[in-house]
């Protein structure tokens, strides 16, 4: 295959990176096991579910473990040892475009992605939210995928890891299949489960401080999981449901841990102040003088008191997510929020200091029609009035259909609507004075085809990581029509994914589809 260098503009010695616990130190010529985010250091360490599974495994004592990225591969960040000798690649995945990162890096290190096709090496185990809500596009190249929340089975991976014999890779692979949670490919007699975790209130936070990521220096800690929201296109809410927010107390704990040690904290969540004791996480960064960041807030829960705090803290700019300017298509897909709460909200945030405002909003929506638009400029111009002097950005996304969702099945517009769609936003904003960004419609139907593909998927990334062929070339010789996106799907006929037990039925998730796409106005 014809594959750039990974790692060609990497320097690990500019990095600076300070460890918030000791790990056990281990014999060298322990068992390599090595965790990889597929991305560039700088993503992968800001990315919670990777620094879990590094501390899982290294805390343990009773293997190697390493961390390897796009921009390393095909050696690891610690010592460069060649990734290919590893006993297990361990691979988390959030995006389904991360996909065609995960086949570089083997290709890249000289494994074979074709699972079929590897003889001995590493064994290819993948998790994270992309992959266990639909691992059927990495069907065909994994040797296993862990579907759920880590909590419930990271720890049985490690203990076949740890315990298994080095010539025996079919033994190891039998003992994973028999794990609540694992999906085995080659094991297609067990019916995969996407697990939960213990429904506890104990979530990660990163172990290891970096000056090269997007959160420099950051300690990043998960305030909660799921989402109090009930939008019918949010992963978030339907594979990691019921909302939980993370323990006061265990936060309470770590913060006094590392007091001394930390001067910036990253609050991460669907909904950070939705936390029943916001106000009291509040008062901690207080005592510990930190500064602190957040990932997202809900705008029904921003009040006079809430923005006070969060501009004490030296925030000045906050995103929030209407998904739509149409107060019509905001509540077809779920998310009953009023117009005047977002624009209340922004008052607030504005009056307290907090001058810039990103909104973030979705196209291809079910009812985005030109009605919706009207609505949309209408929305965008109140909220730019209400935000004074100052900025107001807009970011905009293609709506995907996610598994276990209710818009599975929702076709997505033909890239002529998209982009007309898009222009039309773009046109409103730049009347009123709003900057604007948008995620190309490309790279978005690729996701889409990956959100909801099939093993095809992955034997198409395959070709196209070649770097010879066209995505679309590449979807098409291994048997996918790129333009069924565009089809309503699985009503009458089986979706990949539907031999999986999930976290809601199919039947429902149908009957409630139903309800968004017919819902009528006035």
């Amino acid at each position: 295959m014809n594959l750039p260098a990974l790692n060609r503009k990497f320097d690990k010695s500019a990095i600076k990176e300070r460890y918030l616990e000791s790990l056990p130190s281990v014999p060298k010529r322990a068992r390599p096991v090595y965790v990889g985010y597929p991305s560039t250091y700088r993503i992968g360490m800001s990315n919670l579910g990777l620094h879990f599974i590094y501390r899982s495994l290294a805390s343990r004592g009773s293997m190697r473990v390493e961390r390897f990225f796009t921009d390393t591969a095909p050696l690891t960040f610690e010592t460069g040892a060649g990734i290919s000798d590893a006993f297990a690649l361990l691979f988390s995945v959030s995006y389904e475009e991360d996909y065609l990162d995960l086949i570089r890096i083997l290709v890249t290190a000289g494994v074979e992605p074709l699972r079929s096709r590897r003889e001995g090496g590493p064994l290819i185990i993948a998790g994270g939210p992309a992959t266990s809500a639909n691992p059927m596009p990495l069907s065909e190249i994994v040797d296993a995928a862990a579907l759920g929340e880590g909590e419930g089975i990271i720890g049985e991976i490690a203990e076949i890891l740890e315990s298994a014999d080095n010539d025996d890779r079919n033994s190891v692979v039998d003992r994973l299949a028999n794990i609540e949670g694992m999906y085995v490919p080659s094991r297609p007699g067990k019916i995969p489960v996407i697990r939960h975790g213990s429904r506890g209130s104990v979530f990660p936070h990163s172990i290891i401080l970096s000056s090269d990521t997007v959160f420099p220096d950051t300690l990043l800690i998960e305030t909660g999981r799921g989402c109090p929201g009930s939008c019918g296109f949010c992963l978030a809410r339907s594979l990691y449901r019921p909302y939980r927010p993370a323990s006061f107390e265990a936060i309470a704990r770590l913060l006094e841990k590392t007091s001394g040690k930390v001067d910036k904290l990253g609050l991460v969540s669907t909904a950070v102040i939705s936390h029943p004791r916001f106000n009291d996480i509040m008062g901690l960064i207080r005592k510990y003088g930190l500064s602190v960041g957040f990932s997202s807030f809900k705008a029904e829960d921003i009040d006079a008191e809430k923005a006070s705090m969060i501009s004490e803290a030296g925030v000045r700019s906050v995103s929030l997510a209407p998904e739509s300017g149409s107060e019509k298509v905001r509540f077809r897909l779920g998310k009953k929020v009023p117009d005047e709460i977002y624009i209340d909200a922004v008052k607030e945030l504005v009056k307290n200091g907090i001058v810039n405002i990103n909104l973030y909003l979705l196209t291809g929506s079910p009812g985005e029609d030109g009605k919706a638009r009207d609505d949309t400029r209408t929305f965008l111009k109140r909220v730019r009035e209400v935000s004074g002097k100052g900025r107001v950005s807009v970011h905009t996304n293609v709506l995907i259909p996610k598994p276990w969702t209710p818009l599975q099945f929702y076709p997505v517009p033909a890239a002529g609507e998209l982009k007309g769609n898009i222009e039309a936003i773009s046109k409103i904003c730049r009347d009123t004075g709003i900057s604007f960004a948008a995620k190309s419609i490309r790279s978005s139907l690729r996701q889409a085809i990956l959100s909801i593909g099939g093993k095809e998927a992955g034997n198409a990334l395959i070709a196209y990581s070649g770097g010879s062929i066209s995505w679309k070339k590449a979807f098409r010789e291994n048997g996918i029509d790129p333009d069924e996106v565009h089809e309503e799907r699985g009503i009458g006929r089986p979706l990949p994914w539907d031999r999986i037990t999930g976290p809601c039925g199919k039947d429902s998730l149908l009957s409630r589809y139903k309800k968004m796409v017919d819902l009528k106005f006035p």
